[in-house]
């Protein structure tokens, strides 16, 4: 798929400790690149800083299936704290 067909993500889920959570997402980079994920932006909520969302950027929405499903992925991150699993958007860029 061509670079302008690819997609975004938004994923969004609750953490124990953001501080944690994020030594284990910065140590997780190599399994993103397997996948071909980029990382645009890591963001908290307002209101809870343990509330977290990751705008991505993936070369298909097969591509984002097979990460976030990837049992390397799940074991990531239950290890960091992840409450739940994360849900995920995906979007296509219009403009």
């Amino acid at each position: 798929m061509a670079n302008n067909d690819s997609i975004h993500t938004l994923a969004s889920h609750e953490v124990e400790d953001f501080a944690t959570w994020k030594q284990g997402f910065d140590a997780a980079a190599p399994h993103r690149e397997k996948h071909g994920l980029k990382i645009h932006g890591v963001y908290q909520a307002h209101d809870n800083p343990n509330m977290v969302t990751i705008h991505g950027e993936a070369p298909s929405a097969e591509a984002l299936q097979q990460f976030s499903s990837d049992p390397e992925f799940v074991e990531t991150a239950k290890n960091a704290g992840v409450k739940g699993h994360p849900e995920f958007k995906v979007l296509r860029k219009h403009s």
